[in-house]
């Protein structure tokens, strides 16, 4: 018998994750990053991870740029890739993948983690855009008392 093994799928060849940077969205990693994020405006971040572990990558690569139709407030688009997601999502704290964060003036305004429904990722979006900056959430690291 033959064992069938699914294919790998390698997220930066991909048609959909090509054409998110040809609609604009730059690569984030721990270099630019923070000159990202202190950009004047309203900047959205996508943290993806492998798709190959977290099938919504892919999903999400499709819906990032149709948000950004949607919202055109969002001047800087940005997308966060493995490897460094995981490692610059610990500054915002976000339980689910794949993750949308907003900053404004290089302030956290908040993030919307894992997928949801059109109608519900635009009024959450819209939320979001339209509260003031605050701190981002931590991981929550549970701490007993003695």
């Amino acid at each position: 018998m033959l064992m069938q093994t699914t294919p790998q799928i390698d997220l930066f060849s991909t048609p959909v994750y090509k054409r998110l940077l040809e609609a604009g969205f730059e690569e984030l990693n721990p270099d630019n990053f923070e000159d990202f994020i202190k950009r004047p405006d309203l900047s959205m971040m996508l943290f993806v991870e492998n798709p190959n572990r977290m099938k919504e990558t892919m999903d999400a690569v499709v819906i990032a740029p149709e948000l950004t139709k949607a919202c055109q407030l969002i001047v800087n688009k940005a997308v966060v890739p493995p490897p460094h997601a995981r490692k610059l999502a610990a500054i915002y704290g976000f339980r689910r993948w794949p993750a949308l964060v907003f900053v404004k003036d290089g302030a956290y305004l908040g993030a919307v983690d894992g997928l949801r429904l059109w109608s519900e990722l635009v009024a959450e979006v819209d939320k979001i855009i339209n509260s003031k900056p605050s701190f981002p959430p931590s991981i929550g690291i549970p701490i007993k008392s003695c």
